[in-house]
């Protein structure tokens, strides 16, 4: 199975997510405030040139006393005024480095007017650029012209102020945007916060205040399971203490029984009973651990003997499953229960085997390493997989191998009421779960 790529968190996502939103906005409402200011500048000179062309031509039309600077109303700085034959011929300029042949407007468009009546122009003339109106009249063709320097100076300020109110809004918009994230988020993130605390002993409904809009149903939804799950663990329960209720007498009875036949049947075959006597004590006691897992109590009962970790627990799990193998030497010791061990050293011998297909893959090891002794099963099957190696320790969680869902719980309340806890580590083909209990103190502490 291959792993999920890791994501950003949603709060981060939705905070990137207005910052690109913002962003992206103030930058097009400043291009579009820089269009609009540019197209309204050159529009109103383009208007107000073609107004004084009109006077101009009037004026001449009119051939009354008066001057032409008398009725233009250009921008500031001043404008210049040309005047052309009905041929397109430059006659004059009001001033005379406009004069020149090179300020002259090109004839086809000087004779546009002429024909076609007012028109604007735009392009250099004596290396500057103008903008320039044209308007006929019955000697020729009049053309006011400005110089649009002006209109570049200050569209060049007002990209400089745009910019820097874009760079700022940019700025704010992280801001903005993580504050309206975490205010979108913080419910989700509440209602985490509150599902993480809920456990298999704890399944009460999460608590929302909130309005009914999405986060309210995903809390509606989410009580909702918490339900049927409580239901249906309350239903597993209640099949596990009634099962182990109603095995626990035919069980005690069987143990009276063998009790009463090693005490007077026939001492060939004694070894055999007391066999069957210890495996039904052990399931007994199985019987009781299932009953307080099912109340939800601990496995936490132990009665102390000094055990032989290998003569005592290993080799006899070993019997039990045939082609288990144990390597460690005798006399390695410590204080503990016994039948509780190999109840441990059982189920971890049964889970290995089940993992694994086959016995013989399976190795119980017994090592000293200081004052501690390491108990350890390992097997070569496929390993645990990584998505769920921290649940295997949970009740009622059953692996690929299958299983009941209690052995390893169990053991590992065993391992814990002896002080100790089961670590393992699991890759194809070495799968290792260990226990670490302290060496038994053989020293005589009295001296003759």
């Amino acid at each position: 199975m291959s792993r999920r790529r890791r994501a950003l968190p949603l709060q981060w996502r939705a905070a990137a997510l207005a910052i690109f939103a913002i962003s992206l906005l103030s930058v097009l409402a400043s291009a579009a405030a820089f269009v609009v200011v540019r197209q309204t500048l050159q529009g109103d000179l383009r208007e107000t040139l073609l107004a004084d062309a009109r006077r101009v031509a009037a004026l001449y039309q009119a051939g009354t006393a008066g001057s032409a600077r008398d009725v233009l109303v250009g921008p500031t700085g001043g404008v210049i005024v040309q005047l052309y034959d009905p041929l397109g011929a430059l006659l004059i300029a009001s001033e005379p480095h406009f004069e020149a042949p090179g300020a002259a407007l090109p004839r086809s468009v000087v004779l546009g007017a002429r024909d076609h009546g007012d028109r604007a122009w735009g392009g250099t003339l004596a290396g500057t650029e103008m903008q320039v109106a044209l308007a006929p009249f019955t000697y020729g063709v009049v053309a006011v012209a400005a110089d649009v320097g002006f209109i570049g100076r200050a569209l060049a300020r007002l990209a400089r102020t745009l910019s820097v109110t874009a760079l700022v809004m940019v700025l704010l918009s992280g801001v903005v945007g993580f504050t309206v994230a975490s205010a979108i988020v913080r419910p989700i993130t509440d209602l985490a916060r509150r599902a993480s605390a809920l456990g298999p002993e704890r399944l009460g409904p999460i608590a929302y205040a909130g309005p009914d809009d999405e986060v309210g149903q995903l809390a509606h939804v989410l009580n909702d399971l918490l339900n049927r799950l409580r239901q249906a663990l309350d239903g597993q329960r209640a099949f596990l203490a009634e099962t182990s209720h109603e095995l626990r007498t035919p069980l005690t009875s069987l143990q009276g029984y063998l009790d009463r036949a090693i005490r007077h049947g026939d001492p060939a075959v004694g070894a055999e009973l007391r066999d069957a006597r210890r495996v039904a004590s052990t399931m007994s006691r199985l019987v009781t651990d299932l009953l307080q897992l099912s109340r939800g109590q601990l496995v936490d009962e132990i009665d102390p003997h000094l055990v032989d970790l290998v003569a005592d627990v290993a080799r006899p799990i070993a019997e039990e499953l045939p082609g288990v193998r144990v390597e460690g030497a005798l006399g390695v010791a410590v204080v503990a229960d016994p039948d509780r061990l190999r109840q441990l050293v059982r189920n971890l011998c049964t889970n290995a085997v089940r993992a694994a297909g086959d016995a013989a893959s399976v190795l119980v090891s017994v090592t000293r390493e200081g004052e501690e002794v390491v108990l350890s099963v390992a097997d070569s099957g496929p390993g645990v997989p990584p998505e769920l190696q921290h649940r295997i320790f949970h009740k009622f969680f059953r692996g690929p191998g299958g299983g009941s869902g209690l052995g390893l719980a169990i053991a590992q309340q065993i391992a814990r009421a002896h002080g100790s806890d089961i670590t393992f580590a699991s890759v194809p083909g070495d799968t290792r779960f260990t226990v670490r209990l302290p060496v038994a103190d053989l020293s005589d502490d009295g001296e003759g």
